[in-house]
Order: structure tokens, then sequence, then C-alpha cells
């Protein structure tokens, strides 16, 4: 079959980013830096959902903001210092937008905004005009239940046209379903195909090839509090746009699993998964084996009061990924938390960076053009978005002779 592309939404939905690690030759820096959060007042009073990427392609990244409150796709264009312009509300969401990812889905070079809506069994797929425009979209249904929760796009069926897979809430009959919508072209989706999760309540899905195979395949969190109660799932693609019966992996009773990060942590040439949980001071690190399946998980103390959204990047510039989670307490302000990898699947211990209240999503772009890894959260806490600036003194680039 023709080879899968893999097309990632630039907002790190829940951590569904995929990252292979780099050079890991190249000596480790002491330690990574972030300046002192910029904070913006975000342009939406509850605030959901955040994404950055490149809409007007001048290499400098833009942001969307989306939540319940506010049937509207607000977006900024980037400065290229980390700040931002005046706020636009055009572009087609739901009722009530709580998701937000970019992602080329007309394949036209420009990057479209496809948002899931907390009230409506749709998404919604605002086209961008790539000078920083979008129009009101379509509006394909999900099959599933009342809502949408997270979606990612990627091309499933390996017919060159991206697909949207995603999660919602469904009917008490069907609590564990996630969508496929597959691309037909010319901004069509075909009709939904609900299947398995191998849980109740999936929250977030990230995709990935797990099996060297060059077929996409699925992983999702599941959050829900019935046995099986929370955990991971494996669903192995098969091509055709259909997926293998999941294989669950649990993280126990309580764990609440919120998000994940997928990325060759150890150097090994397989794909990893990170994940954080609501009630758990750790995240877990499953190192993949190469066939799509996982070798037990390993804890890494984040916080006392457990983690939330988890991202990967490499944020020191050693060519080893790192990890970047968002944490909160009742006696400590709110921080990104940064583990940096060791490269061979283990994580230090955690550097904190204060950022706004009650960061709901981590995104990872370089706002300043740098070549670094920059890190935004968006607050739900108190309505604001902070953005970090990464100060680390990178490495010397290393040049063949």
């Amino acid at each position: 079959m023709k080879q899968s592309i893999l097309i990632i939404g630039l907002a790190l939905a829940a951590g569904a980013t995929v990252v292979l690690a780099g050079d890991a030759a190249v000596p480790k820096p002491a330690a990574v830096s972030f300046a002192n959060a910029i904070t913006i007042k975000s342009p939406v009073l509850f605030p959901y959902s955040l994404a950055a990427g490149d809409l007007t392609n001048n290499g400098i990244p833009d942001l969307a903001v989306v939540g319940v409150e506010d049937s509207a796709l607000l977006h900024t264009l980037g400065k290229g210092n980390g700040r931002f312009g005046r706020w636009s509300e055009e572009g087609g969401t739901g009722d009530a937008p709580n998701f937000v990812i970019f992602a080329d889905v007309d394949l036209d070079g420009n990057l479209d905004a496809v948002t899931t809506d907390g009230d409506q069994p749709f998404v919604t797929v605002a086209f961008g005009d790539g000078k920083g425009h979008f129009n009101r979209g379509v509006q394909p249904r999900t099959g599933r239940g009342f809502s949408t929760q997270q979606v990612t796009v990627a091309d499933l069926n390996g017919d060159g046209i991206p697909d949207l897979v995603g999660t919602s809430l469904g009917l008490a009959s069907n609590p564990g379903n996630i969508f496929i919508l597959l691309g037909r072209g010319g901004r069509k989706f075909a009709k939904a195909v609900n299947i398995s999760s191998g849980g109740y309540e999936p929250l977030a899905i990230a995709v990935a090839d797990l099996n060297h195979d060059n077929i996409p395949d699925l992983v999702v969190v599941n959050n829900g509090k019935q046995p099986p109660y929370g955990n991971v799932s494996v669903l192995l693609g098969k091509g055709h746009g259909t997926f293998a019966e999941p294989v669950p992996y649990s993280l126990g009773k309580y764990h609440d699993p919120f998000s994940v990060a997928l990325g060759d942590f150890n150097g090994d040439g397989n794909v990893d998964m990170a994940v954080a949980t609501y009630h758990s001071n750790s995240v877990y690190i499953f190192l993949g084996k190469g066939d799509g399946t996982f070798w037990p998980p390993k804890s890494f103390f984040v916080n006392s009061a457990g983690a939330g959204e988890i991202v990967t990047a490499d944020f020191n510039g050693d060519g080893i990924l790192d990890l970047a989670v968002g944490t909160c307490s009742i006696t400590e302000s709110c921080h990104v938390s940064v583990l940096l990898g060791n490269g061979d699947g283990s994580f230090q211990s955690p550097v904190r960076f204060r950022v706004g209240l009650n960061p709901l999503q981590l995104v990872v772009a370089d706002f300043t053009h740098d070549g670094k890894p920059d890190i935004a959260t968006i607050n739900g806490g108190d309505s604001t978005i902070s953005i970090l600036l990464n100060t680390t003194p990178f490495p010397a680039p290393s040049h063949a002779h």
C-alpha cells in the first residue's frame, strides 16, 4: 500500500504529538531555563483549549483559543517576540467549542482550525487562507452521543487525504466509543464510523506508527471511573481506516489518566508513551517494544498534587526528548514542570516555571524563531495565557568534515 502520511495538529491536544529523538551523542547541558512568563489576557472568559501554528506562512507561530462560553474561533498573529496582535473572531465553531488544533486538512498548504464541541456531536473544520483568516467551514457529524472532546488529524487509510479521529462523550449504551471521519477530498468526509476505545470516557487521543508498518495506529486515554477504570488503549491500524481490537494498559484504580505524549524517549527507534494522571504525583513512561506493545510503566515524580497536561520536546538542545507537565497544588503556585530526559527512558527531577492558575493545556512552538522550543499554556483559573520563552544555552551544532 502507499506509505501513510501523518498530519499532527500543532496544538498538543492532551499531548498528542509524536517526536523522535535526535543525536544523543551531543553533550548534555546541565540545566534548562525559561524567562519569566509573559501573561496575556484570554479573549475567552473561560478558556478551554489553545493551539499554536503558523497561519500566515511567515515562520512565526500564531495562536487560537476556544472556550465553551464563546461560540467563536479566537485567533491572533504572532509578532516573533512571544507577543501577539489583536484577536479576531472569524472562523466557524460549534456553540460550545472546547478543543482546537491546527492542521492542513484540505492540503492547500495552509493551516486549518479543527474544533470540537461540548454540546453537539460534530467537529468543525474552519479552512484557513494562509493570511490569518478562516471561513465558517464544515461540520461533519461524529455519530456519537451529545458532545465531542478531542480530535487529531492523520491519513488513516493511506489514500493521501487527511482524516479525523477523536473522542467524545456517548450514550449509556456505548460510553467508550471513538469516531473516525475519513476524508474524501474536496473538503468532504465520509459518514462517521464508531469503534471501541478499550475503556470508558475516552478523553485524549494520539496517532503514531507503533509497529513500523507505515500504518498509523491510535493511542486513546480513557478516563473511566468504572471497570476497567482509567487506562491507555492501543489500537493498531490495518491500513484501510480500520483498526484491531484495543489493547488496554491499566494505570490502576483512581489514577484518572488525563493526557499522553508520544516520542522515542530511549533512542531505540520505537515510539514510547508518557502518560499524566490527575490523581498521581508522577508521570508514567511506557517504553515501546516496536511491535505495537509496551513494557510495564515506570513512574517519575512530578508534583505532590498530581500532573495535568503533558507534552514532549527537546527543551535543552541535547538531542534527547524531555517532558513538560502542567502542575498545580493547593499550597503552591501553578507551574510548568520540565523533566529532562536522560536518553534511556528515564527522567530527571522536575524544574518548575511559574504560569497562570490551572494550566489546562500546553502547546510547544518556537515563538521567537531562535530554534528553541517555547511553551504556552491556557490557564482556566484566571483566564490567561502564559508564554514561557526558552532561554537555555543550547550547545553549538556540530559540523561534519
